[in-house]
């Protein structure tokens, strides 16, 4: 995901200095990503040079400057929100590179790992439920759609496992 754009996105909502802004992130995520605060000063100083946002009013009590949209900032959002999601899905998380290693190494644990990942997917499931059940209670509507996301994805990934276990019994 954009940091980037995450940013621009909660700067156009009202004008945040950047511990503002990492807090604001964390909390639209529940939680689930923390961001360096580094990186959102770096974020903000990009997008300052770039000329989508601006500093705006006086420095606070600590120093710390709020920062606002531009109008070119606002469209480069509008843009960006409008623009379906074309990048393939990454395939870059360890289990499909354990599994791929696994599977041109014969020694027999391919089975363990597949069944180890089942149960960690299944603890996962039941988190993003209760996730989803606490969001919605919150009256966060938005979260509980990410989590619902995030839990269809895994479901998803169950059946991929399930896949991998069939294609391995009929290797045997």
């Amino acid at each position: 995901m954009s940091l980037r754009f995450a940013v621009l996105g909660l700067l156009a909502e009202q004008p945040l200095h950047g511990y503002q802004v990492k807090q604001s992130f964390e909390d639209l995520l529940g939680g689930t990503w923390e961001v360096n605060i580094g990186q959102v000063y770096q974020t903000i100083q990009r997008l300052e040079r770039d000329g989508l946002v601006r500093a705006t009013g006086d420095r606070g009590d600590r120093g710390r400057q709020a920062y606002d949209v531009t109008d070119a900032g606002r469209d480069a959002l509008a843009e960006w929100l409008g623009d379906p999601e074309q990048q393939p899905q990454v395939l870059r998380e360890e289990i499909y590179i354990k599994l791929a290693l696994l599977g041109r190494h014969a020694d027999g644990r391919l089975g363990q790992v597949l069944d180890s990942q089942r149960r960690v997917y299944l603890q996962r499931l039941r988190d993003l439920a209760d996730q989803v059940r606490a969001a919605q209670a919150a009256g966060r509507t938005e979260l509980a759609l990410l989590f619902r996301g995030a839990l269809l994805h895994t479901e998803a990934d169950l059946k991929w496992l399930d896949v991998c276990a069939e294609e391995i019994g009929r290797r045997k």
